[in-house]
C-alpha cells in the first residue's frame, strides 16, 4: 500500500489515528485511518482502515504534522 513511514499519530480514544509517509518526489502524504472492529472474528481483533480517498500532500514534515492534527481534532 504505501512504504515509507514516518510518523504517526492516534486520537485519544485511539479510534483513529494518521500516518505520514515521505514520497519519492520529496513530498508528504497524509493519511487518516478509523479503527475497524469485527465481532465475528473476535472481540480483540481490530485493523486501521483509511478513512476516504482524499489525499492529502505537503512539502514538508511540519505542516503534514499540523494537517494530520488537524484531521483527527475534527473526527
Amino acid at each position: 500500500m504505501y512504504e515509507n513511514l514516518i510518523y504517526e499519530r492516534y486520537s485519544d480514544d485511539r479510534k483513529y489515528k494518521y500516518e505520514i509517509y515521505k514520497r519519492i518526489n520529496e513530498m508528504y502524504e497524509i493519511c487518516i485511518l478509523f479503527r475497524e472492529t469485527d465481532e465475528y472474528v473476535g472481540r480483540d481483533w481490530f485493523q486501521y482502515t483509511e478513512m476516504n480517498s482524499i489525499a492529502h500532500f505537503t512539502d514538508t514534515l511540519e505542516r503534514a504534522i499540523e494537517i494530520g492534527d488537524e484531521e483527527l481534532y475534527n473526527l
